[in-house]
């Protein structure tokens, strides 16, 4: 399956806030349609993110402040990796915060290999955007897709 990388056409400045769970709803279809502008729309100008992993595996991730240096770290992870699969498994929110796993599927361009993980996201919200977020991916075992060998432990 292929995912479009289109850019639409964002959230109106003018729209109600969103509770957590309608705001991260948008996010995970927005990210499964390649619409980074709808996703952009959805996180705070001063958005804290945090994202771990293995920074040699992954050197894109890591801690970013400010949507800017957020979006950022997606253009470069974007240049190195074809996102094909994101389907949220689970999804739980209560007042302003929000959890989800989602299962990830996505190739990396240099090798074509393609690499399988969970990813656990945590989202805090306010007035309808993003103000802090927090994801893991299972580290070890996408180290070892992306290497393309099982690692010795």
């Amino acid at each position: 399956m292929t995912v479009s990388r289109q850019r639409t056409s964002a959230v109106p400045a003018d729209a109600a806030p969103l509770p957590a769970r309608a705001v991260i709803e948008d996010i995970q279809d927005a990210f499964r349609h390649g619409d980074y502008a709808r996703i952009a729309a959805r996180y705070d100008d001063d958005v804290d993110w945090l994202f771990y992993g293995p920074p040699t595996i992954f050197p894109e991730i890591g801690h970013r402040r400010g949507k800017i240096a957020v979006f950022q770290a997606f253009e470069a992870l974007n240049t190195k990796y074809r996102f094909d699969r994101h389907v949220t498994e689970w999804l739980i929110a209560d007042g302003d915060c929000g959890a989800s796993i989602a299962d990830v599927t996505l190739v990396q361009r240099a090798s074509g290999r393609t690499i399988r993980c969970r990813i656990a996201s945590f989202f805090r919200v306010r007035d309808g955007r993003v103000v802090e977020y927090r994801g893991f991916v299972d580290s070890f075992n996408a180290a070892e897709q992306v290497l393309g060998r099982e690692l010795p432990v």
